[in-house]
């Protein structure tokens, strides 16, 4: 009877959190990238704006502001890469 009411337990919880996750992709489903590259300079370009919104909230401006201009230039590598991909003949 434990295991029941266990297992029912644990696949709410799975479910909730496959939705939870579902409604979290705010600027990821806004783009498709067709090279692997763009994709993770683009991630990472998301981290540094993610880290530098803490640092605005620890009362670091200076910080804040290089987070975001690191951000910045990730994002534009990442665009560079996007075109070179997909108006070029690549093998990968």
């Amino acid at each position: 009877m434990k295991n029941y009411f266990l297992l029912a337990c644990l696949s709410v919880a799975l479910i909730g959190a496959n939705t939870a996750s579902a409604h979290d992709n705010d600027r990821s489903e806004s783009k498709e990238f067709h090279c692997y590259k763009a994709w993770k300079k683009d991630w990472k370009s998301d981290k540094k704006e993610v880290k530098a919104r803490k640092k605005l909230c620890q009362d670091r401006p200076f910080a804040a502001a290089r987070k975001h201009r690191k951000a910045h230039k990730k994002a534009w590598k990442s665009e560079m890469k996007e075109h070179n991909h997909t108006h070029y003949y690549h093998w990968y």
